[in-house]
């Protein structure tokens, strides 16, 4: 693969400043900035935005001396990306070279900038030479507008994905209130349908309750009972044949004919 920084986006970040030696001048918390410079190389401020500034140029043929210094193994992608990985992690220091005459001395030539990705893993260092007057400032206002640029432009994407969010909230809600609509026309359809069944078949609707049914038997098992059954059959049955042929007519018949009979044989 080629060697190219088209796609090395900026870095920015926050480092803890330490003497190399011991020294009574306090540091103050230092900001790094990191970017492409002439298509070319990477370049690197390191400032306090107020006592001490710091340069480093590196070009793609040192980049690649330095990737050889280290022992990063892969190809070129492979590098830049434990690079960029290593100036993101909490494993960054600036180290200052002590100054000769510390008490009211901002004159330091040299610094280093350490990273690694994490511990135990392989440590680059980049020597960085100190920035006075304009140059300095010309750094500091850098890097400010380079972290502005890159604000906005986080700024603008979580905007955009807000934008986004919302546009989807409102998709969802008016398909929630489709389904709503379609639901209720489906129970406005579908529930006269279930009374009507319910009406064409009431056993099936209650299969276990017939009160008319139950009722009528218990009343009908109540007044005419297996006991009074045989005694109404046998008092219809006498009724009946005293009507038909009454006793005393039967004994009045045989003794007139009795006593026809004997007139008749005394002539």
């Amino acid at each position: 693969m080629a060697k190219s920084l088209g796609n090395f986006e900026p870095i920015f970040g926050k480092v803890n400043a330490e003497w190399d030696k011991p020294c009574s001048v306090a540091l103050l918390p230092f900001m790094f900035h990191v970017h492409v410079f002439n298509a070319t190389s990477i370049r690197i401020h390191v400032t306090d935005f107020h006592s001490y500034t710091f340069e480093s140029i590196r070009s793609l043929s040192q980049l690649e001396d330095l990737k050889d210094d280290i022992g990063i193994g892969g190809n070129w992608s492979d590098f830049m990306d434990y690079l960029r990985a290593s100036m993101n992690s909490d494993q960054v220091k600036l180290i200052l070279d002590s100054p000769i005459h510390p008490v009211g001395h901002r004159d330091v030539p040299l610094a280093k900038f350490i990273a690694q990705k994490s511990k135990g893993m392989p440590v680059f260092s980049i020597s960085l030479v100190g920035l006075v007057n304009s140059s300095a400032s010309d750094a500091i206002a850098n890097l400010s507008i380079g972290i502005f640029t890159a604000f906005q432009r986080e700024h603008n994407l979580v905007i955009k994905e807000q934008t986004r969010a919302y546009q989807l909230t409102n998709l969802i809600s008016a398909e929630q209130e489709k389904n709503e609509i379609i639901q209720k026309e489906l129970d406005a359809v579908l529930n006269p349908k279930r009374r009507k069944a319910e009406i064409s078949s009431p056993d099936k609707a209650f299969p276990f309750s017939d009160p008319l049914r139950n009722s009528d038997s218990v009343t009908l098992s109540e007044i005419i009972s297996p006991a009074e059954k045989p005694f109404a059959k046998d008092s219809f049955t006498t009724k009946v044949s005293q009507r038909v042929v009454p006793a005393y007519r039967r004994a009045k018949v045989r003794g007139a004919l009795v006593q026809d009979s004997d007139d008749e044989k005394d002539n």
